[in-house]
């Protein structure tokens, strides 16, 4: 029976290979700087699936630990640690943001039609009406982040139908893409600090009037069309954004 057959309902394989993975980086098994085993190889090496080996390669990746160099690898970043008990992530990808590894969600709101113009417009839609569905993430059991994710209500109908939003670590713009004509490309982002207001305070487990961040993404897709658009306020004390930004080689 194989490592994936074996793995307890309660601890996925590819959590359990992550872990591994993440032992063998702090006991200095792969070093900082080290290139990592291909994907292929760890298959074989931990006798595990390769989709198996790309889910945990996929959280060491978000949680900082190694990082991708196109056309030459994965590579060993090192450890981090947050004293303070808040979330990480680590962002240097698109498809890191659509998984949120060791998050539950919790869905505040699902996907139902409102009137939004300003939202509209910022998805390019030729009407005013929007699909709009809330969720809000834990991590340690605390919330910490409050997000409204706006889709076409097209799109919208069609994970709703889907039971999208649900509990989980994946993302509203990781579950539409199955319903698109090409594939999403990118991001568009913007990050602002505001004064936290009611009732985003409560739910992100800060007081009126804290400081905390608000990040909006505009997803496009291979031809530019615009896809969602997420608006997340943050409590900066349960969460730390971390961007790793690297020259390219040839």
């Amino acid at each position: 029976m194989s490592t994936d057959d074996a793995a307890s309902p309660r601890t996925p394989a590819y959590r359990e290979l992550a872990e591994k993975l993440r032992a063998d980086i702090e006991a200095g098994v792969y070093s900082v700087g080290r290139k990592m085993p291909t994907e292929s190889v760890l298959q074989s090496k931990h006798n595990v699936s390769r989709h198996t080996v790309r889910e945990a390669l996929q959280i060491l990746l978000t949680d900082g630990l190694i990082y991708k160099v196109q056309g030459s690898g994965t590579y060993v970043g090192g450890r981090r640690l947050d004293s303070k008990g808040r979330y990480i992530r680590s962002i240097g990808s698109l498809d890191e943001l659509i998984i949120w590894p060791e998050t539950d969600t919790e869905v505040i709101e699902p996907f139902t039609v409102v009137v939004a113009p300003l939202v509209a417009a910022r998805l390019e839609l030729p009407y005013i009406e929007v699909s709009r569905a809330v969720v809000r993430r834990h991590y340690n059991e605390l919330p910490f982040v409050l997000t409204h994710h706006y889709v076409a209500p097209e799109l919208g109908e069609q994970l709703a139908a889907e039971g999208v939003p649900a509990v989980g670590e994946g993302t509203v713009i990781g579950a539409a893409e199955k319903f698109l004509t090409k594939p999403v490309m990118g991001a568009q982002q913007e990050i602002t600090a505001m004064i936290a207001q009611e009732p985003e305070a409560e739910l992100i487990g800060c007081r009126v009037g804290d400081a905390i961040l608000l990040i909006e993404r505009l997803y496009y897709d291979a031809d530019g069309k615009f896809i969602e658009f997420t608006s997340s306020h943050f409590n900066p004390r349960r969460y730390s954004y971390r961007q790793d930004v690297r020259r390219r080689t040839t």
